[in-house]
């Protein structure tokens, strides 16, 4: 990951990529939700297992319901921020005042990103 944070290695399509769609309509939504279904698994599917495992546990529908409810609201507000801010954030590293702070914050990120791999390849995981 501190490689893909660098760009020296690309792990993650682009937005290039996402560009080059040219489908439109409900086959171009499909497709759409399907990638960013599968883009969004590593990081929903372990809260949505201890979600169901809580559900399982207390036996109760009407509170599956509701924690699934407020699941469900939440990671699409969190979609529409996402995609909303991504015009935001591309007019920002296209500037000049914040392309030094972010060539800065990339470097540091990706050593971030470096040491925990290196702490935890070191505990073992």
């Amino acid at each position: 990951m501190a490689l893909q944070t660098w760009g020296i290695f690309e792990i993650i399509p682009s937005s290039y990529l996402v560009s080059k769609n040219t489908r439109k309509g409900y086959i171009g939504a499909f497709i759409a939700g399907i990638l960013g279904g599968v883009f969004s698994s590593p990081c929903s599917t372990p809260v949505l297992i201890a979600l169901l495992a809580i559900v399982a546990g207390k036996g109760n529908i009407i509170w599956g319901i509701l924690l699934l409810l407020i699941y469900s609201i939440d990671h699409g507000i969190l979609a529409v921020v996402t995609g909303t801010s991504v015009g935001l954030v591309q007019k920002l590293t296209k500037s000049e005042k914040y392309g030094k702070l972010s060539t800065i914050l990339k470097i540091g990120m990706g050593l971030i990103i470096l040491a925990v791999g290196f702490y935890m390849f070191y505990l073992g995981f």
